[in-house]
């Protein structure tokens, strides 16, 4: 056996010295190997990650028992840029790049702690080779890639200083299915260039396909191990993980029906949704067309997905919608208002409200706090009577307060309420911004990618939720997902973008079969 270039050795994490978030965790990385961590959300495995990283203390989080051993070196007593300098290198989960800089400088601030020059051209040559996309659009602000790419620049930023062990927080999240057997290829060409690498994965079909050994951790202690073929062949991880499991659900009793999720939530006005019509949408970032002429309607009170391969625009035409950004030519209408004229806050005014495909929470404030912000265009009372205490706003606090503990019931997040939204996992994330674009009572919801970083078992819960807040509120939803069975089961209608066009539009059952929809998400090959 070769020697592990990583042991973590009963190791405990806690944040803000009382949520414990690992407990007793041991594991080994051998040199030369890809391991992966699988896990639900809230199983601690970006924990994991900032724990190997020294990144810890940016999030309130210490480790409180066991140790962490990189090349025989106890991590105790170094810090970040020493873990660095030493050939351990994380690519954090969700994206976070430089969007301000272009792929060619946040590449460069990859590589900073790299004095040798000679050394960092041939790094940036090996992720232009890995990544050629990158390699196109290298002069492109970060912000203004697709999400798979920004995640591509992600990880080539990681492998500037040429790692030797390469610590991946879900490189395959929020990606289409052809882009994320591209990652997965792309992870087994680094380490057969002889980087060791460290995966953490909710997508485990990719996870155990390129991974020598796999753990499987669950509320912050291991609970299995073994080579990725033993774990792949079990019935639970196939079950919660794969969604191929061979078991079935519990029969239902003779003449027993099965309980529907119900939201007990109730509007407090008498907003209706109105049909949305997208019309000849066009949007230009300098000399790229992210889209071109884009035309579809969604009718009040259904749920319509917006689908496409990474790159095809659907982001950009979220973003125009909700007015984040401003389309170069065409208009959208919400029933007799034109979207494409207002700016965001007069767009949330008339019901629309929106989650993001890169999540904008106030970090440092707790869940409650971040759902009650949704419900601030609902609120009456004005400042000088919420600062004083007035009678009024303290009944107003305490309805709004009540309204936010019914949502977060709904989305299972009820325990996370006084929980800053910097100790939450990913997934957890997502409930919460889930949760606060439901406060604010909207009559139209726009949801990028809102179970990304999900489990199978979870997405199916998101499933329910979004379907049963869509029937007993009456809004509509337009929902952009990579996750094509949570997409196919929940959406009644279905528009595909690939390179920024309209290509096909129906049914799901319809869409499944259009062989250019199967060509942009699966290739020509597999199509």
């Amino acid at each position: 056996m070769p020697d592990p270039i990583l042991i973590v050795d009963d190791l405990a994490v806690a944040y803000d010295g009382a949520v414990q978030a690992l407990r007793g965790v041991s594991l080994r990385v051998d040199t030369g190997s890809v391991v992966a961590v699988l896990g639900s959300n809230g199983a601690g495995k970006t924990t994991l990650l900032r724990a190997i990283s020294r990144s810890l203390g940016s999030v309130g989080g210490a480790v409180t028992a066991g140790t962490i051993r990189f090349e025989g070196e106890d991590l105790a007593r170094r810090d970040t840029s020493w873990v660095v300098r030493a050939g351990l290198v994380q690519a954090p989960e969700g994206r976070r790049i430089f969007r301000d800089l272009t792929v060619e400088e946040n590449l460069r601030a990859g590589g900073y702690t790299v004095r040798d020059a000679a050394a960092r051209k041939e790094a940036s040559e090996r992720v232009y080779d890995l990544f050629p996309i990158l390699a196109e659009r290298r002069s492109q602000r970060g912000g203004l890639l697709s999400g798979g790419q920004q995640q591509m620049l992600a990880m080539g930023r990681a492998l500037m200083t040429s790692p030797k062990l390469l610590l991946l927080d879900e490189p395959s999240l929020g990606l289409a299915p052809q882009l994320v057997e591209q990652i997965g290829d792309i992870i087994a060409q680094i380490h057969a260039q002889g980087t060791s690498v460290l995966l953490i994965e909710q997508n485990a079909a990719m996870g155990l396909r390129v991974a020598d050994r796999a753990y499987v951790l669950e509320v912050g202690a291991v609970t299995a191990e073994g080579s990725s073929a033993e774990l792949s062949a079990t019935d639970d991880i196939r079950d919660r993980y794969l969604g191929v499991g061979t078991s079935e659900p519990a029969p239902t009793a003779p003449g027993e029906e099965r309980a529907e999720t119900t939201t007990g939530l109730q509007r407090s006005s008498t907003a209706r949704a109105q049909q949305l019509r997208v019309e000849d949408l066009t949007v230009r970032f300098g000399g790229i067309t992210a889209l071109s002429d884009v035309s579809f309607t969604v009718e009040a009170g259904t749920i319509h997905a917006l689908i496409g391969p990474n790159g095809a625009g659907k982001s950009t035409c979220i973003n125009v919608l909700g007015g984040a950004y401003r389309a170069t030519s065409g208009t959208v209408h919400y029933g007799d208002a034109v979207l494409s004229a207002l700016p965001s806050h007069r767009i949330a005014d008339l019901g629309v409200a929106r989650t993001f495909q890169n999540i904008s929470l106030s970090l440092e404030a707790s869940v409650e706090d971040n759902l009650l912000v949704g419900r601030h265009r609902l609120m009456r009372t004005g400042t000088v009577s919420q600062a004083l205490r007035l009678p009024r706003a303290r009944r107003e606090e305490r309805a709004e307060r009540e309204a936010v503990r019914r949502i977060a019931a709904l989305l299972g997040i009820e325990d996370l309420l006084d929980r800053s939204v910097h100790t939450l996992s990913y997934g957890d994330r997502k409930r919460v911004e889930m949760g606060r674009a439901l406060a604010a009572e909207p009559t139209l919801l726009l949801l990028d990618e809102p179970v990304a970083g999900m489990t199978h078992g979870e997405s199916t819960v998101m499933a329910d939720a979004i379907r049963a807040v869509q029937q007993e509120l009456g809004l509509s939803v337009l929902l952009v997902e990579h996750d094509m069975p949570f997409v196919m089961g929940l959406a009644e209608r279905v528009t595909v973008l690939d390179f920024g066009k309209h290509i096909a539009e129906g049914t799901p059952q319809d869409v499944q079969r259009d062989p250019e929809v199967l060509r942009a998400y699966l290739g020509t090959a597999a199509a």
